[in-house]
């Protein structure tokens, strides 16, 4: 299993960015730089350049990037059976393993852009860049990834088997990326408002990491590890409940 997942890994990563490598490049970098200037943009106009003991550019990199690694994860894994049709002619070769060679690889290219966010802003900017607690934050960026991969299990199913189901995830995800606390603070919103909001196990992954990236940043009750993990486990055994059942008729044609 794992000599496939490796083999997997490195032929995604010569297909991950198309056939014009420094335009796929560029692009994995240049997106969410292209929405962290466009709200500094905004921020600047409306005159709010900084939020309480965080700098904004930090602030904008750690919900950017980590929702942009969720996203793709998800979105990469719906694709990858389809993409990958003529391996899984091969015995060896599993959907699963499909999934955990692009999972991987988003992690890979996405913690690589944060540390070079980080990295170019703290340099630029002289910034402090270094998290208050590595080992809290790191977890963060991993429970993300590991809720990406579970709901992408679930939602390649649903894809494969569900016409048009493609349109509603994607409107899915533009919901989560606006209800997920990326680019504003959680405790700029009205109590019962975070109390909905606190049932998005993205946006508690967010806040983590932010909580520990950050010294003195503002921590909201009923923030922990315990639920969005949880949430991920629970989306993750039945998306190998289903795979177990189904996953020989995963990309076929509907």
């Amino acid at each position: 299993m794992r000599d496939v997942i490796e083999a997997l890994f490195f032929r995604e990563l010569k297909t991950r960015f198309g056939k014009n490598r420094r335009l796929g490049y560029f692009w994995v970098v240049g997106e969410p730089m292209t929405h962290i200037l466009f709200f500094l943009v905004i921020f600047t106009l409306i005159r709010t350049r900084t939020i309480p003991q965080v700098p904004i550019e930090m602030f904008l990199v750690t919900g950017f990037v980590p929702f942009f690694m969720f996203r793709n994860i998800v979105t990469q894994i719906m694709a990858g059976v389809q993409a990958n049709r003529a391996l899984i002619a091969y015995k060896p070769v599993k959907p699963i393993h499909i999934f955990i060679a692009r999972t991987l690889l988003e992690m890979c290219i996405y913690f690589a852009v944060f540390v070079l966010f980080m990295a170019g802003f703290g340099w630029f900017l002289d910034l402090p860049i270094l998290p208050v607690h590595f080992l809290e934050v790191f977890i963060a960026f991993l429970g993300l990834a590991f809720l990406g991969f579970a709901l992408g299990v679930c939602l390649a199913f649903l894809n494969s088997e569900v016409e048009y189901a493609q349109i509603f995830i994607n409107y899915g995800i533009n919901i989560l990326y606006f209800g997920s606390a990326v680019l504003y603070p959680l405790w700029i919103m009205p109590d019962y408002i975070i109390e909905i909001l606190l049932y998005n196990p993205v946006l508690q992954f967010l806040e983590i990491l932010r909580e520990n990236y950050f010294d003195g940043y503002p921590q909201i009750d009923g923030i922990s590890f315990t639920y969005p993990l949880s949430f991920g486990i629970i989306l993750l055994f039945i998306g190998l409940w289903y795979y177990y059942f189904r996953y020989k008729y995963l990309g076929q044609i509907r």
